[in-house]
């Protein structure tokens, strides 16, 4: 009874360890907040677009807790670039609530900065670039008026006739210091 006792105590001791170890490095890194890719966007919206490197972000026209933030975000670190750098890197908003006023992107995209572009999806285009980017959303179970959706960051680069994704970044605060140098890898290629 003893041996079986301390066996199973033993055999606890071992699961406790090896889930410690396996958890510990969650608690000391930021896990992974880029991811790369190379995926080709046949999408009207993007490929028309003059700028060759876009930074792109999927939320909502009011979304105080996740969007505002990040937007906010967005514009500092567009203030840091140069001048240069500025005529080919662009920040794209796309709305994913099809706004009754389809100018509300636009303003509320220009309300953290006027180079910013707000996009209006109709029903139609908003699944085929939710379903190119893999973007979640869904109406808020909780809130009338919001919407649950993924935060991603897409860094894009145009390349002859088509432009990919290069990038996603998926933690938030995004890491700024990775997506500028990310951007000049792009700029010198």
């Amino acid at each position: 009874m003893i041996k079986k006792l301390s066996s199973v105590l033993i055999l606890i001791l071992v699961i406790s360890v090896s889930l410690f170890i396996m958890v510990l490095p969650t608690f000391f890194t930021k896990g992974i907040s880029r991811v790369s890719l190379n995926k080709e966007l046949n999408l009207p919206l993007v490929l028309n677009d003059k700028k060759d490197i876009k930074l792109i972000f999927f939320g909502y026209s009011g979304c105080a807790e996740i969007c505002t933030p990040r937007l906010y975000s967005l514009n500092k670190f567009y203030k840091t670039l140069n001048e240069n750098e500025k005529k080919r890197v662009g920040v794209d908003f796309f709305d994913i609530s099809i706004p009754t006023d389809n100018s509300l992107p636009q303003k509320f995209a220009e309300f953290f900065n006027p180079d910013f572009k707000g996009i209006y999806l109709d029903e139609n285009n908003l699944r085929n670039y939710t379903k190119e980017f893999n973007v979640y959303f869904s109406k808020s179970l909780t809130e009338n008026m919001e919407y649950d959706h993924t935060v991603n960051l897409y860094l894009l680069k145009k390349t002859k006739d088509k432009k990919e994704i290069r990038y996603i970044y998926n933690s938030y605060p995004y890491d700024f210091e990775q997506i500028k140098l990310d951007i000049e890898e792009l700029m010198n290629e």
